[in-house]
C-alpha cells in the first residue's frame, strides 16, 4: 500500500502548527495578509495537507482513505457537538443513514423549520457522524434543526447514488415538513448536490426548498475554469486538481459525461435554473473552486434567480469553517444566519 494514504487529515481538522507564513516547495506560497485575524492567519499560511495529493490506486486503498478520514472526522464533529451542546441521532430517512443534529434551544420562529445538509468530500470522503461538523455550527450558534444525510459514495457507488440517495431524504422531509420549512446546505462536493437537488426537484416536478447555501461548489468536475489554473498550488487546502480531485471525479462519474447538470450543475438548462429558490453562493479569493462559484452565480443572476455571492479575503476551499478559534468562522455562520432569516425562516 502506497504509504501517503496512511497521512490523513480532514478538511476539518486542518490547522498549521507554527505561527509564521510557511515556505513549501509544493505550493505558491503567499502569506495571510493583514487582513485577516491573527487566528485566521494561522490557517491561511498552513501547508496544504498532503490528503488531496495521493491517487488510490485500488479499491483498497480507496477504503482505507476514507475510513481513516471519517475516524479523524468523527473525534472532531463530537467535540464540537459537545462544545455547542448540539445532540447527534442516528436515524434511518426513506432507507438512508441520517444524523439528526437538534441544538439545546431551538427559536420559536425556527420550531417548524428543518435544514437538509449534505457533507462534502469529492463524493468519496465524509461518511459518518465525521460528515457533520459543518452542520454542527451552524445547530449551535443559530439554533435550528439540522438533518445530514450520510449518502453512499465511490468508487463502490458511483453516480447517481449520491444525489439519489439525498433527493430521497429530500423527499421524504417534503412529507413531514413542507418544502417550504426546508433549506438545504453543503459546501464543496455538498455545496454542488445543493445545486443538483433543485434540478431533481425541477425534472420530479416537486416542490423546491425554500432557499439553497452551496457554499464553494463543486459546480464543474471536469478542469475547466481560471481558478483551477491560477489557484494552483495557491489553495492551501486542496492544493490542485490533478491528484485526488480528479481520481475521485473520474471515480463517481464512472464514465458519465462530465457536462451532465446532474454531475457539473453550472451546466444546467435555463429552464431548470429560473426554477431556483433564493441562493448563497460562498467562496473566497484562493478557493481552488472559485471559478465553479462565480461561474454558477452569473447562470443564476442571468436566469433571475435572488442570489448573493461572498467571497472571503484569502480564503482557501472550505476555509471559512476550518478553525473554530478564527472571528471570520463566526462570522460566516452569521453571513449565513442573516441569508436564512431574511428567505427562509422570516419571508
Amino acid at each position: 500500500m502506497n504509504n501517503k494514504l496512511k497521512i490523513v487529515l480532514p478538511l476539518v481538522l486542518l490547522t498549521v502548527f507554527a505561527s509564521g507564513c510557511a515556505v513549501s516547495p509544493e505550493r505558491n506560497n503567499f502569506c495571510a495578509p493583514s487582513t485577516l485575524s491573527p487566528e485566521m492567519a494561522v490557517t491561511v499560511n498552513a501547508n496544504t495537507p498532503p490528503i488531496w495529493q495521493v491517487v488510490p490506486q485500488n479499491l483498497n486503498e480507496w477504503h482505507n482513505l476514507a475510513d481513516n478520514f471519517a475516524k479523524a472526522g468523527a473525534s472532531n464533529a463530537l467535540a464540537l457537538a459537545k462544545k455547542y451542546s448540539v445532540d447527534i441521532s442516528e436515524e434511518k430517512v426513506a432507507g438512508v443513514r441520517t444524523f439528526t443534529l437538534t441544538p439545546a434551544k431551538i427559536d420559536l420562529e425556527k420550531k417548524d423549520k428543518v435544514i437538509l445538509y449534505i457533507h462534502g468530500g469529492g463524493y468519496v470522503l465524509g461518511s459518518g457522524v465525521g460528515g457533520t461538523a459543518e452542520a454542527i455550527y451552524l445547530a449551535g450558534l443559530h439554533n435550528y434543526k439540522i438533518v445530514c444525510v450520510d449518502y453512499r459514495m465511490a468508487p463502490d457507488h458511483p453516480f447517481p447514488a449520491a444525489i439519489d440517495d439525498a433527493f430521497s431524504v429530500y423527499k421524504e422531509l417534503v412529507k413531514e415538513y413542507g418544502a417550504e420549512n426546508i433549506a438545504v446546505f453543503g459546501t464543496s462536493t455538498g455545496g454542488a448536490m445543493t445545486l443538483i437537488l433543485s434540478l431533481q426537484a425541477h425534472e420530479a416536478g416537486i416542490s423546491q426548498p425554500k432557499a439553497l447555501v452551496s457554499g464553494t461548489p463543486w459546480a464543474d468536475l471536469d478542469k475547466i475554469g481560471d481558478s483551477y489554473f491560477v489557484n494552483d498550488g495557491v489553495d492551501n487546502v486542496l492544493g490542485n486538481y490533478d491528484h485526488l480531485i480528479k481520481a475521485a471525479a473520474q471515480a463517481y462519474a464512472n464514465g458519465a459525461d462530465l457536462k451532465d447538470p446532474l454531475l457539473s450543475p453550472v451546466y444546467a438548462s435555463d429552464e431548470a435554473l429560473k426554477d431556483f429558490p433564493s441562493t448563497l453562493l460562498i467562496s473566497g479569493t484562493r478557493d481552488l473552486f472559485l471559478s465553479n462559484t462565480v461561474r454558477m452565480h452569473k447562470r443564476l443572476l442571468l436566469n433571475d434567480v435572488n442570489t448573493d455571492l461572498v467571497v472571503y479575503e484569502a480564503l482557501s476551499h472550505a476555509q471559512y469553517y476550518l478553525n473554530a478559534n478564527a472571528p471570520e468562522t463566526i462570522e460566516h455562520y452569521e453571513i449565513i444566519n442573516k441569508f436564512l432569516d431574511k428567505n427562509f425562516v422570516n419571508e
